[in-house]
């Protein structure tokens, strides 16, 4: 086995770690059936189903709390969410888990979500506040020919045909590479003005549009087309659900248990923590690929699973949780969310009245430049900016809380995207099936996104080990 070639991951300086663990003779003697890594969505399924069958299984997860990337804020007034709140209609898995377990949901598309997006959102584009209504008249519009009519948040839906046309949602993972082209090349072909490819590059979701496939939204598109409807939530906070699932479990959950290096040949696989070395006869490592490149993994592992654990991108996201006295956006008749161009604004979303709260969501270098001015510099900063967006927020922002995923250590994201040219190497690995070693997680789903995608993704790496158990 080569521990750092063309075909392994090994992350510079940390042969020691792996040249640490037990002997491959050892393997003989596993002492779980199987280890799994990452307590969120997809770990904690992987590790029902494989328990459903027999199977002994331990989850290890860095953080000291379950979840992953649902992320609840029980520690903030009206407990808003960090992570994944929407469950689509299309999310049967995820609906069946929850009814399985006695996990209520809500037909609530969530506080604030999406709410950014309609034409009653407020836009402060060029430095300009204004109205949607008063968007094709007004001197900030510097979009060209017919997109003048067309508000900010509606350019991608203009530029809808930019998009390869998907026939279905899991179409993509058979994409000719002709369609993989970053989205800022398929607008370009589309004729979009370079002040709507800026437009649309300020609140995409998603660091830039030069660095994102085409197909990537394409996907998210062909996705929503085939499972349209209102969408749920959980109630009492997304990661009510993850908790549930885990408490469901009969193996243990070590909280606070960081992978330090994994090591895997065909008869068993190794995973060094910080406390100690544990031998089982499968690892499924459900880390987020931007995550897992702190670690060092000795494996035979194909070259496309070696490429997309280096480059997968993820999407950096900033969010601000910002209080008031008072719910200033109902007394002053102006639209209550935001649409804004200014990296630092993105959109603000209405959390709830009682108490009063917005949400600043914002991507990319946006989000880059929130976690280097650090919380108190970035409440300096981004108070004055909302009050002169909303005069009638002045002297009413009482507190700012800042999260970031992307410096967080355990996601170094929100969610994966597919960076253009990638399509065909993602699919590959999706695809892939280890002997030891198997991946799962939001970004590994061959269909769906997100919550629904991790869940798919564990459901694939349990059928891999039950078919050579």
């Amino acid at each position: 086995m080569r521990a750092l070639s063309r075909r392994g991951v090994l992350a510079g300086g940390s042969a020691a770690l792996v040249a640490g663990l037990a002997p491959r003779s050892a393997w003989g003697r596993t002492s779980h059936d199987v280890v799994v890594i990452g307590a969120g969505l997809a770990g904690l399924h992987t590790a029902h189903l494989l328990e459903s069958a027999g199977l002994r299984v331990t989850v290890l997860e860095a953080a000291r709390r379950i979840g992953g990337r649902l992320h609840t804020l029980d520690d903030m007034p009206g407990k808003p969410e960090a992570g994944g709140i929407q469950i689509g209609q299309s999310y049967r898995i995820l609906r069946g888990i929850a009814a399985r377990l006695g996990v209520a949901l809500d037909e609530d598309a969530g506080a604030g979500v999406g709410a950014a997006g309609s034409a009653a959102a407020l836009l402060h584009i060029n430095g300009q506040a204004l109205r949607a209504e008063d968007w094709a008249a007004s001197p900030a519009n510097r979009l060209e020919g017919a997109e003048r009519n067309t508000p900010p948040f509606a350019l991608p839906a203009l530029y809808g045909r930019a998009l390869p046309a998907l026939a279905s949602p899991e179409s993509w993972l058979d994409a000719p590479a002709a369609q993989d082209i970053s989205y800022d090349e398929a607008l370009r072909r589309a004729g979009a003005s370079a002040e709507a490819r800026r437009l649309i590059d300020a609140n995409m979701n998603g660091n830039a549009l030069a660095g994102i496939s085409a197909l990537s939204l394409a996907r998210g598109a062909a996705l929503r087309r085939a499972g349209p409807g209102p969408s749920l939530t959980v109630r009492g906070g997304s990661q009510r659900l993850p908790e549930a699932m885990a408490a469901a479990l009969q193996g243990e959950v070590r909280l606070g248990e960081s992978v330090r290096a994994i090591r895997a040949g065909p008869s068993g696989a190794e995973v060094l923590t910080a406390r100690r070395t544990i031998t089982a006869r499968h690892v499924v490592c459900t880390i987020p690929f931007a995550a897992l490149r702190d670690v060092p993994i000795a494996a035979d592992l194909p070259p496309t699973i070696a490429e997309m654990i280096a480059a997968l991108p993820y999407t950096r996201a900033t969010f601000a949780y910002i209080s008031a006295r008072t719910a200033f956006w109902r007394e002053d008749g102006a639209p209550e969310t935001i649409w804004s161009d200014h990296p630092l604004i993105g959109r603000i979303f209405v959390l709830g009245d009682a108490p009063p709260m917005l949400k600043l969501w914002t991507f990319g270098a946006g989000a880059d430049a929130l976690d280097r001015m650090g919380e108190a510099r970035a409440a300096e900063t981004l108070i004055p900016l909302i009050e002169s967006i909303r005069p009638a927020a002045k002297g009413q922002i009482t507190g700012l809380k800042q999260f970031s995923w992307q410096a967080n250590p355990h996601a170094r994201g929100i969610y994966h995207h597919i960076g253009a040219g990638q399509a065909a190497s993602l699919a590959t690995a999706i695809r892939w099936h280890g002997t030891a070693l198997h991946f799962a997680g939001e970004h590994l789903g061959p269909v769906a996104q997100g919550m629904e995608g991790a869940l798919e993704s564990a459901e694939n790496a349990a059928r891999t080990i039950l078919a050579r158990a």
